[in-house]
């Protein structure tokens, strides 16, 4: 992982995923923070002409907060939703990190706005948290892996991978088995039960460990009954994961992991970081954006 676009709006709650930035990677990760403005002809109100000092401040002030990276700071004009997805592109980033919930500053970044059409926009990796989340003091230790036996599930593993061999964390893949009700076709209402048995996904689980495993990765299988979005989180607390590594793009599968359903879920509840990948057509965006100031931190 050589770079990471880190998304922040001028507000404190923006900068807390600057926590979980320091954990990941290498100090040969350069981090490059960006901050979007809108375009001139924007009004804002009580900040007037003062507001790229303004932004420069903060961006320089986060700066100060990463230690032994190379980091470089960008001010940038535009919508968030459209610039940060082409920044991450002009700038050849491996992973975008973001706040979502964050609800003041200059460009709030709001989960159901910006955050999610960075998701619909960008095919990297998205890193999330919370502003009340803190995060450890700690390099990554456990990394859970929500799988649903499909091949698209899978394609966060890539960045999993990549995550755990700089880190030397442990790898849990997960699989939720959700029962499958059957309503009664006269009521409408009334489940008549489990038509069979839930197929056990334990071999499909082991074959992703094992291949993690000949990379040098620790890795695990765990498997729960229940709904996808409850158990992903309460697992997560159980093995005290430090991250929850899922993909937005399976379509099909006894606990579909879609964005609007169960990852757009699991990240309104997180109570800790989670990454989300999703494979999708990068949009054209125009090149109209700036680079004001950049610096390079020990």
């Amino acid at each position: 992982m050589k770079r990471i676009l880190v998304a922040l709006d001028g507000s404190s709650e923006s900068e807390q995923i600057l926590g979980e930035v320091s954990r990941i990677g290498s100090r040969q990760t350069a981090v490059d923070l960006l901050h979007v403005l809108p375009r001139p002809h924007h009004e804002i109100p009580n900040v007037g002409a003062e507001v790229e000092d303004v932004a420069a401040d903060c961006l320089r002030r986060a700066a100060g907060r990463i230690r032994e990276r190379t980091v470089h700071t960008y001010l940038w004009r535009g919508e968030p939703e459209e610039e940060i997805p082409h920044a991450a592109d002009v700038l050849k980033a491996d992973l975008i990190a973001m706040t979502t919930h964050a609800r003041r500053g200059l460009s709030s970044l709001l989960m159901g706005s910006v955050a999610q059409a960075v998701m619909r926009h960008s095919s990297l990796p998205i890193l999330m948290t919370r502003p009340e989340l803190v995060a450890p003091n700690r390099p990554l230790v456990r990394i859970l892996v929500p799988v649903d036996g499909t091949e698209q599930s899978t394609g966060i593993c890539s960045a999993v991978q990549d995550l755990a061999m700089e880190s030397g964390a442990e790898v849990i893949f997960f699989q939720v088995l959700v029962p499958v009700l059957v309503v009664d076709p006269v009521t409408g209402f009334m489940p008549l039960g489990v038509p069979e048995p839930l197929p056990d996904p334990s071999a499909g689980l082991e074959e992703l460990a094992l291949r993690f495993r000949k990379q040098g990765i620790l890795a695990r299988t765990l498997v729960a009954h229940g709904t996808a979005a409850d158990q992903i989180l309460e697992q997560a607390r159980k093995i005290d994961a430090d991250l929850i590594a899922m993909s937005t793009s399976a379509r099909r599968g006894l606990s579909r992991l879609v964005l609007g359903s169960v990852a757009e879920d699991v990240v309104r509840r997180m109570d800790r970081a989670v990454l989300l990948h999703r494979e999708t057509s990068r949009s054209e965006t125009p090149v109209h954006a700036q680079e004001v100031h950049a610096h390079g931190a020990d």
